[in-house]
């Protein structure tokens, strides 16, 4: 751990005093709390405590190599050094550290408010048969960010402490007043509803990785994907307005639905909303141009190297990823152009601080940008009977970033500025860091991007069948097809100096293909009830994926046209069904990685539960082709507790 000031009255004590008393707080209040049901309104919820640590991390070694200068023409350059490498991995066990001390609550209340045509029991509603208003809120105060100072980062990497920024980046990073869910559920008839507010749609009958789950954002910011985080309190909730209608049987069919809703311009995000604080333990293991040829990286001449992440002290950061990139948000970090002479057969460098400029902005939240869906689903006359669902989707999913090829130095709002690339700009003398001693910095690097937000297809069906006659599974698929997917491009530059991709990005076609499965089996020698088993295979086909695409969301290096990956979970109810615990191994077919997990839940009392949680990552590390940062998670493995009081 980095630590704060040790000393009484300190910062670090003052925020000791701050998570005992939160955490007291919600034990006491827990102890107070009951469930609450008056007549029509009744209050559901919990009160949780999580601590978790992390291992694998390691330490950084004392391998660093100090930078050389060069002296050329009344010119300063410099041939970086290297900052440190990184120890650890997998199955380092040595190194723990401190991830997570959160503190949640989690409250739904429910009032049933239109009975029978009458609101309130009075009020005659006239179209309104029968009416509920729901609401979920879920606070939660995280004593990481005030315990340490510099969260996770490496000192060397330029950390920005989070005392720089007094309270306000904890407050935004670790304490959260998260009213997540609000909607009236308004039933008009036995066959016609209507659900308007914050809400979730979940029309797949996949359980990861689903093709079909388009329309919640994910947001991955605050517990990543691991242990006790659920999926429900990973999405995004969203203002829609939601209808329903039944139809009768018809044609030998059964069950059919007809189900559509309007998002009236609340844009949440284009896609998964992952976590790039390099000093939150949350943050996402994205490779930093992972996998780009050193002669196709940009700059200078070929086979030459583009160190992008440089510290203060002129040295490349000896890590290819984002967790240990840089100052955050690189407002720290420089970057190295190669704009000095070859000396004994090596690239000299001028550096320069790195901005990164994005002009874009975001959909308004106005009529004329409503996002809508529609699904029709039915149960046909096929074997046992086989549940199938249509979806169409047009929504502001999947932008594509890509580099801002028709801006000008101008963009940059500096004189004497000059383009070294398709949306890449150099300002001398101009500092946003002022340069330590012996460090040549010319000036600052400003990468500008610009982002198409713009509403796309999805086309999707999924559904379910029930083999009864020969296996007893039930099983479960779910296709995408998607005509317009943003990957990233590598840029090149040939030998006579005309960029190839220049903006860095493409649109192309993206299908995802997914079967699944459940079967309750008995296995006597685990439990003395049934064994429910889950398996699901994925596979992400890109028909015309261009060459040297790349995932753009991660920059996880080249993407692959057919990417399969597969896991099979196993929940048991133990010990007369105190104890429930569900195991899972996934795992990345093609890139050779994977993840073991395991979930344990005991209920100690009526009103107390006790779990424990691990997340482990194994396989081959250091993977630049693999979407699912399987292999860059090895040095994330959890192992997490809760403290959970229902009231």
């Amino acid at each position: 751990m980095q630590n704060g000031n040790q000393g009484f009255g300190g910062t670090r004590w003052r925020s000791l005093l701050v998570a005992a008393v939160a955490a007291v707080g919600t034990l006491w209040a827990s102890s107070a709390m009951a469930t609450i049901t008056q007549g029509d309104f009744s209050v559901f919820g919990f009160f949780e405590t999580r601590d978790s640590g992390q291992w694998g991390e390691g330490s950084a070694s004392q391998d660093s190599t100090p930078t050389k200068m060069v002296t050329s023409g009344g010119q300063t350059y410099a041939i970086p050094g290297q900052s440190f490498g990184m120890t650890g991995g997998s199955f380092d066990f040595n190194h723990w550290d401190l991830a997570e001390q959160r503190n949640l609550a989690d409250v739904r209340p429910d009032y049933h408010m239109i009975k029978n045509y009458k609101l309130l029991g009075r009020i005659d509603t006239l179209y309104i048969k029968d009416a509920d208003f729901f609401a979920y809120y879920r606070p939660w105060y995280d004593s990481y960010g005030s315990l340490k100072n510099d969260g996770r980062q490496e000192p060397n990497t330029d950390v920005v402490p989070y005392s720089s920024n007094g309270m306000r980046t904890i407050q935004q990073q670790y304490i959260k007043d998260d009213l997540r869910e609000y909607y009236a559920q308004l039933n008009f008839t036995d066959n016609f509803s209507a659900r308007i507010g914050k809400q979730q749609v979940i029309w797949t009958e996949a359980d990861a990785l689903s093709g079909t789950e388009v329309t919640n954002p994910v947001n991955a910011s605050w517990h990543g994907v691991y242990g006790a985080e659920s999926p429900e309190d990973t999405r995004t909730n969203l203002r829609m307005i939601k209808l329903n209608y039944i139809l009768p049987d018809f044609y030998k069919t059964a069950n059919n639905e007809l189900e559509g809703f309007i998002i009236p311009g609340d844009f949440e995000g284009a896609g998964i909303n992952v976590q790039q604080d390099p000093r939150n333990p949350w943050v996402a293991p994205a490779a930093l141009f992972g996998g780009c040829p050193v002669s196709t990286c940009g700059f200078g001449a070929p086979d030459t190297p583009f160190p992008f992440s440089i510290n203060q002290n002129g040295q490349q950061n000896n890590v290819s990823e984002l967790p240990n990139g840089g100052g955050w948000n690189f407002g720290q970090s420089m970057i190295a152009l190669p704009f000095g002479p070859i000396v004994h057969g090596k690239q000299t460098y001028s550096y320069y601080d790195a901005v990164i400029k994005n002009i874009s902005r975001r959909p308004s939240n106005s009529l004329e940008n409503s996002e809508f869906g529609v699904r029709y689903s039915s149960l046909l006359p096929v074997g046992n009977g086989l549940q199938m669902s249509l979806i169409y989707l047009y929504e502001f999913r999947d932008a594509r970033p890509s580099a801002c090829t028709n801006c000008t130095a101008s963009i940059t709002g500096e004189p004497g500025a000059f383009g070294v690339g398709p949306g890449q700009f150099v300002v001398p003398g101009v500092f946003t860091v002022k340069p330590r001693a012996g460090v040549p910095v010319g000036g600052t690097f400003v990468d500008v991007s610009e982002t198409d937000y713009r509403r796309n297809n999805f086309f999707g069906t999924t559904g379910t069948y029930y083999d009864k006659d020969l296996t007893d599974i039930v099983y479960r698929y779910d296709v995408l097809y998607q005509p317009d997917h943003a990957v990233g491009v590598w840029t090149t530059k040939t030998k006579g100096g005309v960029y190839q991709n220049p903006d860095g990005s493409q649109w192309t076609q993206f299908t995802r293909w997914i079967i699944a499965g459940d079967r309750p089996t008995y296995i006597p020698w685990i439990s003395k009830q049934h064994t429910f088993l889950t398996f699901q295979f994925t596979e992400t086909w890109q028909p015309d994926l261009p060459a040297n695409a790349t995932t753009i969301t991660t920059d996880a290096g080249k993407s692959r046209q057919l990417s399969s990956v597969a896991f099979i979970n196993a929940t048991n109810w133990l010990m007369n069904g105190q104890l429930t615990a569900s195991n899972l191994i996934l795992w990345d077919i093609d890139d050779n990685v994977g993840e073991l997990s395991t979930t344990n839940v005991y209920r100690y009392s009526r009103n107390i539960l006790l779990g424990m949680n691990a997340e482990w990552f194994i396989g081959q590390s250091g993977r630049f082709t693999d979407p699912y940062l399987l292999s860059r998670e090895q040095r994330f493995n959890e192992l997490e507790f809760t403290f959970t009081y229902e009231i």
